[in-house]
């Protein structure tokens, strides 16, 4: 049976993009499919056109023969959805905020229509919040900044960890809220801003370049491994 794997951009402030353009052509290239039709998930940002745009810019330098927006915050229409993430070679997720991303595709029921996708083979690919949505949990703060008042939700769990995305500059406070609350010797994996990755649905991890930055809890404690 075929592991199925998705890549994840964690599309930091400082990513270089002549080399993010490559990293996408070469996923495009494991794909067999070099110009691929993409199906794209916006609901981490709340299908603003602006983030859309910005993506698609990307996409199409490395290939994309087409970015669709999945229409699924505004104009919601199940059957054009479903169609359009059917037709497409490879479904993207985008940043933006994670709960936003995960409440609406639950909203819609299609965070198991993209669970099926996956499971059948199909590719996928995220950004920041995209990809932390591919894995396990993810936190929820009723008080910012205040992690006393935070709690674990579950994300489309198509791949066994709990990420989070460029966050080095803040020495990943919020990673190290969701190690606190996984528990005793679970992991968080922090995808540095500049990095791009293939994780598999069995563990397996491949780092295009840098690698994840790895924290375990011990004793309550998150820990740099």
């Amino acid at each position: 049976m075929s592991v199925h794997q998705a890549y994840l951009w964690a599309g930091g402030p400082h990513s270089d993009k002549a080399r993010t353009i490559q990293d996408i052509k070469k996923a495009f290239a494991s794909w067999n499919c070099p110009n691929p039709k993409i199906a794209y998930i916006g609901t981490a940002h709340l299908d603003d056109n602006w983030l859309l745009r910005f993506i698609t810019g990307y996409l199409k330098k490395a290939g994309a023969s087409e970015v669709r927006l999945v229409p699924i915050v505004n104009k919601y229409d199940e059957k054009e959805a479903k169609y359009i993430l059917d037709n497409s070679d490879a479904i993207f997720l985008s940043g933006g905020e994670v709960e936003d991303g995960i409440v609406w595709l639950k909203k819609r029921g299609l965070d198991i229509y993209l669970k099926e996708l996956f499971k059948e083979g199909k590719p996928f690919m995220g950004i920041s919040a995209g990809a932390i949505m591919m894995g396990q949990h993810w936190v929820h703060w009723d008080k910012e900044g205040d992690d006393s008042t935070a709690s674990l939700f579950d994300c489309l769990n198509l791949l066994p960890y709990t990420f989070d995305a460029h966050g080095e500059n803040e020495k990943w406070t919020e990673l190290k809220c969701a190690v606190k609350l996984l528990g005793e010797g679970k992991k968080g994996y922090g995808l540095v801003g500049t990095g791009f990755f293939l994780v598999g649905e069995d563990g397996s991890w491949q780092s295009l370049h840098e690698p994840p930055e790895v924290y375990v809890n011990k004793g309550g404690k998150a820990v740099k491994e």
